[in-house]
């Protein structure tokens, strides 16, 4: 039985895909579908979005490997590149391609076997610094590439920084990029790529022929006023206790909450553990029969609480309950939760526990 469940609803998703390629203006769209398709899940998100891009960005060989199980002729890129040598024979072996940002590693993969030709996209660093070659150093890049017989260039990019908040900066990496790739003489199937979902819409750049969209495929940005996306995900569970309780009890550990009148409370079997935010104890509602309803004290790692006192009569052992989404006319959104969590709402959405069964509706 099936206590808690992810929903995923293909025509959100399917729309949002719609309106990126309607700002991608003939760009490849390559999906970023790592960390679990953002909590989303990695094999369901792709296998909706497999015949509308060009290929899927995962995290690292795991991700890839376990949507190569699934999807056996899609093109695979590997943010986090393989590091020892028996991992990188399964990279090339699986046909999969891998970002690279480092003139030591690159030398490194040049020297390794391989049973196939790794595809490669090389990562210039224009004001991130997390990783990236500089500017200076692709030249030699490029060159230790064509000279390897294992190695082909794919792809060379880049990654805003600061959109959209600091505008100027992220104008000045742009043409940082742009000078860079004006002096290396690339072939005309290269892929290059820099725009992620906000940069779809703050700032798009000739000279890329691919975009990579993340947080806009899954309805959690706006990427412009003109532009609708829908939220892809709901968070469901079932009501498993109903409890009356008397004037001045306490609820969940600690009594950080205490009744001011006598009460009906209900409890859930979610909570910490299946990767919902502790810190929303005393923050959070959630959705039954269409009403918002206050979360009760500490949450627990498989137990919430909420006040179900206006709802006598009406709650059944079963009922759902959702923590994220809609129920008639409300709606709980993961930017509600974030802001209450004080956090952002890629960190609501990703730990979400990949045990959750994910359900497309």
């Amino acid at each position: 039985m099936t206590l808690n469940w992810i929903e995923l609803s293909r025509d959100a998703l399917l729309h949002n895909i719609t309106a990126i390629k309607g700002k991608a203006k003939g760009r490849k769209i390559l999906a970023v579908v790592k960390s679990n398709a953002y909590g989303h899940g990695l094999v369901e998100v792709s296998s909706i979005l497999k015949d509308h891009v060009h290929g899927f960005i995962v995290a690292d060989l795991e991700e890839g490997l376990e949507l190569r199980e699934v999807l056996s002729n899609v093109k695979i890129i590997l943010s986090l590149p393989p590091l020892n040598k028996k991992e990188i024979i399964e990279a090339a072996h699986n046909n999969f391609s891998i970002f690279a940002g480092n003139l030591q590693y690159i030398t490194q993969l040049s020297k390794i076997s391989l049973p196939k030709p790794i595809y490669v996209h090389l990562e210039i660093n224009t004001g991130m610094n997390r990783s990236g070659l500089s500017p200076q150093d692709l030249s030699k890049a490029i060159n230790i590439i064509y000279q390897s017989p294992h190695l082909k260039l794919e792809g060379i990019f880049s990654h805003y920084a600061t959109l959209p908040d600091d505008m100027d900066f992220a104008k000045r990496q742009a043409e940082s990029f742009q000078k860079v790739l004006s002096e290396v003489k690339l072939p005309e199937n290269i892929l290059v790529h820099m725009e992620n979902s906000l940069g779809i819409l703050k700032l798009p750049l000739e000279i890329t022929n691919s975009i990579r969209p993340g947080i806009a495929l899954y309805g959690l940005v706006s990427i412009d006023s003109d532009t609708h996306l829908d939220p892809v995900l709901s968070l469901r569970s079932q009501v498993i206790d109903v409890i009356s309780i008397r004037k001045g009890e306490g609820v969940s550990y600690d009594h950080l909450f205490k009744a001011n009148d006598d009460m009906w409370v209900a409890t859930i079997p979610s909570g910490y553990g299946n990767g919902y935010m502790w810190n929303l104890k005393g923050k959070a509602e959630v959705l039954l029969h269409g009403k918002r309803l206050p979360v009760l004290g500490k949450i627990c790692m498989n137990h919430i609480m909420f006040d179900v006192t206006k709802l006598v009569g009406e709650v059944k052992i079963g009922d759902t309950v959702t923590l994220i989404g809609k129920d008639g006319k409300e709606e709980i959104t993961v930017s509600e939760l974030a802001e209450s969590s004080n956090t952002i709402n890629y960190e609501i959405v990703t730990k979400l526990s990949p045990k959750l069964k994910r359900v497309i509706v």
